[in-house]
């Protein structure tokens, strides 16, 4: 029997299935508890990000909750925001977190990494903290990748994204905005000049249907879609839209248009 309930402590579903293996399991008892800070501190250790998780993450945990074989999973994001809101930068610069972290020592390895996404800054996040010297380099004018420009403000507030990446740059990290790898630096200098790369470009691509007409004019892959959108250009897509698809780009792409239409009609009414 001890083996038995040794190997439930021990293979956790939702700490598993997390992608950086948050141990869900452990804050929400933390809360249970009445631990509310150390809540924060146990989700906010392994994500640099946790107040956009709180917002938008896909909550794979949840899935796997042991909780939904008996009734429904436990609301893992919720209860994550619930804490963020409370200790994390939604509070301002006094942050429980920003009053603990800081770097260690200064190491003489340096380090670059590619691409300021969640990727990029969470790389840079940890090794700042372990005391490495970090160049970010990024290829557009902006810092959080898909985070900001795959995901619509009225989802993701621009605020609250911007506090966090703050809270990584403020670590020490050296930003080079507008420096395209193999445009305005290339690898072999990369390699030249730092002890490591990391590479963190990101998937900022679509993917085509394999049909005929994919590349006929008013067909646009969702991704590209939101990215021109939220960069704040104008994409005409008519009157009558159709999503392929029903995951969260094609639900973000969706809930976009919609809004775009609902502007335009007001716009006409005024």
């Amino acid at each position: 029997m001890g083996e038995r309930l040794s190997y439930f402590d021990e293979n956790i579903p939702c700490l598993a299935a997390c992608p950086v293996h948050t141990n869900a399991g452990a804050y929400v008892a933390a809360i249970a508890d009445g631990h509310d800070e150390l809540a924060y501190l146990l989700a906010r250790l392994p994500n640099p990000f946790p107040s956009v998780c709180g917002r938008v993450c896909a909550a794979p945990c949840e899935d796997a909750c042991r909780r939904g074989r008996i009734d429904e999973p436990i609301a893992i994001r919720a209860l994550k925001r619930f804490v963020t809101e409370r200790y994390g930068v939604e509070v301002g610069p006094n942050s429980r977190w920003n009053a603990l972290a800081a770097p260690e020592a200064e190491r003489p390895e340096r380090v670059a990494i590619v691409g300021a996404g969640p990727a990029g800054l969470a790389a840079a996040h940890d090794l700042r903290l372990h005391g490495y010297p970090v160049t970010l380099y990024e290829a557009s004018d902006v810092l959080g990748g898909m985070m900001r420009l795959g995901i619509p403000e009225y989802r993701l507030d621009r605020r609250l994204l911007d506090a966090e990446i703050d809270a990584v740059i403020g670590l020490g990290v050296d930003v080079r905005l507008e420096h395209r790898l193999g445009r305005d630096v290339t690898l072999e200098e990369l390699r030249r000049d730092f002890d490591a790369v990391f590479l963190a470009i990101g998937a900022t691509r679509g993917r085509d249907l394999d049909i005929e007409g994919h590349d006929a004019d008013g067909v646009f892959r969702a991704v590209e879609y939101l990215l021109n959108v939220n960069r704040g250009f104008k994409v005409d897509v008519g009157d009558k839209v159709v999503v392929i698809g029903g995951g969260n780009v094609a639900l973000d792409a969706a809930r976009t248009a919609l809004r775009a239409a609902a502007y335009a009609a007001a716009g006409r009414d005024e």
